[in-house]
């Protein structure tokens, strides 16, 4: 999937436009560049203009994205499951809803990351040239249903206000950890992701992952100290891993495995939650 931003005809599931402009210095700026990114993580079409900002400039409003992403799937949930709905109902109806707002933008990448990586013995070009294919494969198609099915069965069994909560936390902090790839590892193809999104600063990570871990802790606490602690430090192993693993089979990263990376997060988010969290 491309950019909105730009005409490329190449495969990618995560870009962040931008013209090279100085990093955001006020509120304005600050509300300008999450306007932004929102349009490009989401449908909604908002009147930002041309991109200002390539996304590792502007870092610490993933978490913000991922956030506002969670709390309309959340409300959805919430709004199904108060009204006596049944938690597998809910469960769908607020994924489905994640799936639409996010036009199914990291549902994409995962599924031509596990079709380029799930089979043995090839060569990184050519898990790069099965990834470009816009068709997906066997394992692109059992990825996403193994995904899909396994949220709804961690939400279904959640009340309307813990699972307001989960999806919250879930959505932002597995997109805070997108932060980290983008300074472990190059992209790929030089002449695509890595063009437009940056090279982000150390400080600028880690105040990314900071904020999505710390929002997702206090927002879980009243869920227990054990799962608000093990949620968050689950979710930081699985983006450590998974972008290793990732690096280590194509030589960086690309925007499909990035969204492959915010998907892993955010099931291993709702799995421990789902686990930890009383019925």
């Amino acid at each position: 999937m491309t950019s909105p931003h730009e005409p490329s005809s190449s495969s990618s599931s995560f870009s962040g436009g931008g013209s090279g402009a100085p990093r955001p210095a006020s509120f304005d700026e600050w509300l300008q560049a999450f306007k932004e990114q929102m349009t490009f993580f989401t449908g909604l079409k908002l009147d930002v203009g041309l991109p200002r900002w390539q996304l590792a400039d502007v870092l610490p409003v993933l978490p913000v994205v991922g956030a506002a992403i969670g709390l309309a799937s959340g409300l959805v949930f919430a709004i199904v499951r108060g009204i006596a709905g049944p938690g597998w109902l809910a469960a769908v109806l607020a994924v489905g809803a994640a799936i639409v707002l996010t036009r199914a933008l990291h549902e994409d990448g995962l599924a031509d990351t596990a079709d380029g990586l799930g089979p043995h013995g090839l060569e990184p070009a050519r898990r790069l040239d099965i990834m470009r294919d816009s068709r997906n494969g066997t394992f692109g198609v059992l990825a996403l249903a193994l995904t899909v099915l396994i949220k709804v069965a961690c939400l279904a069994q959640f009340g309307a206000a813990t699972g307001l909560v989960v999806l919250i936390s879930a959505h932002a902090l597995s997109r805070a950890v997108l932060a980290y790839p983008l300074l472990a590892f190059s992209p790929v193809h030089a002449d695509g992701l890595g063009a437009t999104v940056g090279k982000p600063t150390d400080n600028d990570v880690w105040i990314a992952i900071g904020i999505g871990a710390g929002l997702a802790f206090l927002l879980m606490l009243g869920k227990g100290l054990f799962v608000a602690i093990l949620a968050p430090l689950a979710v930081l192993a699985s983006a450590w891993f998974t972008s290793h693993w990732v690096a280590k089979r194509l030589g960086g990263y690309t925007g499909d495995t990035l969204g492959a990376v915010q998907q892993k997060a955010e099931v291993v988010f709702l799995v421990v939650a789902a686990l930890f969290i009383g019925r």
